[in-house]
């Protein structure tokens, strides 16, 4: 089992793109015929989509707002994703796990709270006391 999909609800699709298009490494982007909605898969199949606000999906689903999400990246992607963040002048936060794993904290134009990070749930140990 793995999580296949996590949408995001925002105020200007074209925005959340730009925004989302300059930081993800995306294998394929799939856009709604009526312009509501795109998705980025990621080279692992898991699909973050973006919809318009007040989007209903089948049988009533509504993209989140105010969603924390994470993606695990390879320790050698991080210095690229940092500076990739910092040049899009959105806030940051830098992170370092008590097992030297380190993760960015970043805001997009819709306030969601993203985070790329190096920790790997199933080989690594996890631990935290600011759960």
């Amino acid at each position: 089992m793995r999580l296949l999909e996590i949408h995001l609800e925002v105020a200007d699709l074209k925005r959340s793109e730009v925004f989302y298009s300059a930081i993800l490494d995306f294998a394929k982007v799939t856009r709604w015929s009526d312009g509501s909605a795109i998705a980025f898969v990621l080279p692992s199949g898991t699909t973050l989509g973006l919809w318009k606000e007040g989007k209903e999906g089948l049988h009533g689903g509504r993209g989140g707002k105010h969603v924390h999400f994470a993606v695990q990246v390879e320790p050698e992607a991080y210095d690229a994703l940092l500076h990739k963040l910092k040049a899009l002048d959105c806030k940051v936060i830098e992170h370092t796990w008590p097992d030297r794993q380190r993760s960015i904290y970043f805001f997009d134009p819709d306030g969601h709270q993203g985070e790329f990070m190096t920790t790997d749930w199933l080989r690594g140990k996890f631990s935290s006391s600011t759960d």
